[in-house]
């Protein structure tokens, strides 16, 4: 199989750099592309969260990445499936559980409601290529070591890409 570039997408607090850690494929975070690449917009560069120019980044690595690359590449962070990848890998957390692993975090409460907000409502889901194979999975109860089989399964062709089809909403209020 020709080596790929996979976004490993997800709000903040599901579990990506821990996933792409554990899987041992090659890793760069959307942060430290955009840094490389002087796609950080330059009025944030001193805030504590910078601004990444998505189109800006995604128009220099359309030119950058015509070559497929030498061994799988993980692109980790949540702007990653806006990125010319090959496939995405969308984790998913429960709002409740997220709120929880934010909580940990010191996050502020603004931000933790932000991100729970946008995971209780699917925010990533409408912003997916329809023509990049997409698996999504639910962080909620799994462990790091089998999402990471997982995912190595698909990769190798060995597991059918998927959709969950998950309602935050009508899980949470039944």
């Amino acid at each position: 199989m020709q080596p790929l570039r996979i976004a490993v997408t997800g709000v903040p607090g599901c579990g990506k750099t821990s996933l792409c850690e554990l899987t041992k494929f090659n890793t760069i975070s959307v942060l430290d592309l955009a840094k490389k690449y002087g796609a950080i917009i330059p009025e944030t560069i001193n805030f504590d969260t910078v601004e990444i120019d998505v189109e800006l980044l995604n128009k220099i690595l359309v030119d950058k990445w015509k070559d497929p690359p030498k061994e799988h590449l993980l692109v980790d962070g949540h702007l990653s499936h806006n990125l010319p990848v090959n496939y995405v890998i969308l984790m998913r957390c429960r709002p409740d559980v997220l709120e929880k692993r934010l909580k940990l975090r010191n996050w502020t409460v603004e931000k933790i409601s932000e991100n729970v907000e946008s995971e209780l409502l699917s925010s990533i889901v409408p912003e997916l290529d329809e023509n990049i194979r997409v698996l999504e999975i639910d962080t909620t109860n799994s462990s790091i070591i089998d999402l990471s089989n997982k995912v190595h399964e698909w990769v190798k062709g060995e597991k059918e890409s998927n959709m969950l089809d998950i309602d935050w909403i009508k899980e949470l209020h039944s």
